[in-house]
């Protein structure tokens, strides 16, 4: 019995299962080894798009995440189960003969396993090996069928996320447009009547991307697909509204529970990157596409009171946009912004 093969072979069988399931049934994010690998993988993805004209590098990422993910966990558990056989001469045989199988062969038995039970040409040494390789033929079947439950809930959340953007893509392709759309000519009554959906649709999207971290490598190539761009926009709209926009034409009830929803969908989103400090040398808004659709503004805006919270709520939206591909230059492209310390 070789003690270090089997100590090894247990460990790596334990650490993949543990971060398989919890991944794929905790529904409380991913696995230590499933978030390290998506992170290497949407930082390389993210480098490769500051070369790649486009962003059609990022059109790779999402099924490139999960064929990473699948092949960690069924590789591992195959590379587990076979260092388990090698704690054992005598743990497969050559059926007829007897004889002991060698490495290579119990790769190629451990392999199989996980899948089938084979076809008889090489046999568990004794009744203990028998019942594990029925064990680990079992524990191969759970784990094929389980991550393909797993791909359809993912599927579902990416389509759902795809929904929420191209839901808010058709009011309006910038925060000032947004801001327009919800005005009826008196009052901002269209952001009445569409609040409590957008904000169920980003609850959902939330808990979504909570459930299946993976939902946030699948970057979309085109603006009016990528949620990031479009929440942002919704966001800006909603300060916009807040001080620049006279209060009488608009209602708390309205902006309040929309932005708490973003909010939190922020504060999930935010395990995926590193909010940065930055600054932006002009006026965000564009003011005069708000007056040219005859929306009262305030005479003087509210925004220099409140300039600290506005400015870490945008370096938190920022950090959104950069996770995905973006950057505030395309909410507001003729700004000029400057990273900071």
């Amino acid at each position: 019995m070789h003690t270090f093969y089997l100590i090894l072979g247990i460990t790596i069988i334990v650490v993949i299962a543990y971060d398989f399931f919890y991944t794929t049934l905790s529904f409380n994010g991913a696995g230590y080894l499933s978030r390290l690998t998506s992170r290497f993988l949407s930082s390389l993805f993210l480098f490769l798009n500051r070369y790649v004209p486009r962003r059609n590098a990022l059109r790779y990422s999402g099924v490139t995440h999960i064929l990473f993910l699948l092949g960690m966990w069924i590789g591992l558990l195959w590379i587990g189960f076979f260092l388990l056989l090698m704690s054992d001469p005598g743990s497969v045989v050559e059926e007829g003969t007897g004889s002991a199988a060698s490495a290579l062969t119990k790769m190629y038995v451990s392999g199989y396993t996980l899948s089938t039970l084979g076809v008889g040409d090489y046999v568990p040494g004794s009744e203990g090996w028998q019942i594990i390789m029925a064990a680990f033929s079992f524990a191969g079947f759970i784990f094929i069928t389980t991550a393909m439950t797993y791909l359809m809930s993912l599927t579902t959340a990416v389509i759902h996320k795809r929904n929420l953007s191209l839901f808010i893509a058709n009011m309006g392709d910038s925060p000032e447009e947004l801001a327009a759309s919800f005005y009826d000519g008196e009052h901002f009554s269209i952001l009445t009547d569409i609040s409590a959906r957008l904000r169920e649709m980003i609850n959902k999207h939330n808990q979504n991307h909570y459930a299946h971290p993976a939902v946030h490598y699948f970057y979309s190539t085109a603006r009016d697909e990528s949620l990031s761009i479009n929440l942002v926009n919704v966001d800006e709209a909603l300060t916009i509204l807040t001080h620049h926009v006279e209060s009488k034409t608009w209602r708390v009830q309205d902006i309040r529970p929309l932005r708490d929803a973003i909010t939190k969908f922020l504060d999930t989103a935010s395990h995926h990157y590193q909010q940065k400090n930055f600054e932006i040398t002009h006026s965000t808004p564009h003011l005069q596409y708000l007056k040219s659709n005859k929306i009262p503004l305030v005479q003087k805006s509210a925004i220099s009171s409140c300039q600290k919270e506005i400015h870490e709520r945008r370096c938190s939206l920022n950090g959104l946009l950069q996770s995905n591909g973006w950057s505030w230059n395309d909410i507001y492209p003729k700004q000029q912004i400057t990273n900071s310390d």
